[in-house]
């Protein structure tokens, strides 16, 4: 039996990841964002064995050998498509379902709570202040920030509301994106 050929051959198939990327400022459909198949096509050219794109908020769903490598090789692809320019998020599916699995906000919730936020972000320097962490308004905490996914709440004040992708890129000087709670939990039931 030959290298190529036989069980030899899936012996040396790399073994496949399933991750999810999370694409900065993403809405499929609009301008400068691919429509859902340009999405999943780019992501296979660049090398995924599979891409689902999960809802129109640029969330994929992605199983590839090296989904970072995937992404990175898909930023080209996107951009001549429709010019998407913007920054991809790849967080192993694992460490959604581990973070959902410590149910990181129970019993933080109050009337005031208008959401729970996942904001994904690279590179980040510390934070520099102790966590849990309140902005001036009131209408944010931060309540962790590691291995380049922060959760917060984002509360309702006087008919205002945080935005945790904003207050961490000014805070961190680096690029972010965030989902809803309910978007990572619809997302880990669909594919767990």
């Amino acid at each position: 039996m030959s290298a190529r050929t036989g069980p030899v051959a899936a012996w040396h198939t790399p073994p496949v990841a399933r991750a999810v990327v999370f694409y900065r400022n993403m809405n499929l459909g609009h301008r400068n964002s691919p429509v859902r198949q340009v999405l999943e096509r780019v992501l296979e050219e660049a090398g995924a064995e599979s891409a689902r794109s999960f809802q129109t908020n640029g969330t994929v769903l992605v199983e590839a050998a090296d989904p970072r490598a995937v992404a990175d090789r898909a930023a080209a692809g996107l951009q001549a498509a429709c010019g998407y320019r913007e920054v991809a998020f790849v967080r192993p599916f694992q460490q959604l379902v581990a973070i959902l699995d410590r149910e990181p906000f129970a019993g933080l919730t109050d009337e005031r709570t208008y959401r729970e936020t996942f904001t994904f972000l690279d590179d980040a320097p510390e934070f520099g202040a102790p966590l849990p962490w309140t902005n001036k308004r009131g209408d944010l905490e931060i309540i962790s920030v590691a291995d380049g996914v922060a959760l917060s709440l984002v509360r309702d004040i006087g008919g205002r509301t945080g935005d945790p992708t904003s207050e961490l890129e000014a805070r961190l000087g680096v690029p972010a994106t965030t989902r809803t709670l309910g978007t990572i939990q619809r997302l880990v039931k669909a594919y767990r």
